[in-house]
């Protein structure tokens, strides 16, 4: 069994891309630089892959997920922020049995990443609070003087987080949420319009119970309202 003085020198942590990577994440992230920012994941990951230590091997792979989250473009704020809260965990790992002179830029890096995690998806969290209670909003006006531009752009930010979700209830409430947008331009009769809303409301009802705390309340609200509407243009 290898000692904790062999795993020291077998993990490769001593390199400049850590002040680097360090700095770069103390800064202000919205003036990143993708290319950069991939290319110093690039340089850290192929350093730590030609490891022989467990630990660097998982922070490797771990890079590698992170790199393929932020190249597919795709990937929403939560899972980026799981991916860097996982990077970070690793890194911890690593500082706790490298060597003194590494070990205090390798925690100060590995809390750094966990943090910005945490922040991706609480500021994702926001943003889907903020759109869900402007279309519950739009949807409190008079139907007839709804502002479409505004519901529509509501209705978009969600379609687009839906349809793209594995569960069939995710894609049946997606489906939906397209064809409100179609009744909302006009495009449906207001019997059609009433049907959507019904099932709707249901379905986001139903979605609120498995939804994350913090967007739980706003969930509940739209759902309620949609069955409300419903009802009324009955």
């Amino acid at each position: 069994m290898a000692s904790k003085a062999d795993s020291k020198q077998d993990t490769p942590t001593d390199n400049q891309n850590l002040d680097s990577l360090l700095e770069l994440l103390q800064g202000d992230l919205s003036s990143i630089d993708p290319a950069a920012g991939l290319e110093t994941v690039d340089e850290w990951y192929n350093v730590l892959h030609k490891s022989k230590d467990k630990d660097s091997k998982e922070l490797a792979d771990s890079l590698k997920e992170l790199k393929q989250l932020l190249k597919g473009g795709k990937a929403s704020g939560h899972e980026i922020g799981e991916a860097l809260i996982h990077v970070g965990d690793r890194t911890m790992d690593i500082a706790a049995d490298s060597d003194k002179e590494t070990k205090a830029t390798l925690q100060k890096l590995g809390k750094q990443l966990a943090k910005i995690g945490n922040s991706l998806g609480k500021a994702e969290d926001q943003e889907n609070i903020d759109s869900i209670n402007t279309l519950t909003e739009t949807l409190d006006e008079d139907l007839e003087s709804v502002d479409t531009n505004v519901a529509t752009s509501a209705i978009d930010h969600w379609y687009a987080i839906l349809h793209k979700a594995d569960d069939k209830h995710s894609q049946k409430i997606a489906d939906n949420l397209k064809k409100l947008k179609q009744a909302l331009s006009g495009k449906s009769k207001k019997t059609d319009l009433g049907e959507v809303l019904a099932e709707l409301g249901e379905q986001t009802v139903e979605a609120a119970a498995e939804a994350p705390r913090g967007i739980k309340g706003a969930v509940q609200r739209l759902g309620k309202r949609l069955t409300k509407i419903s009802k009324a243009i009955e």
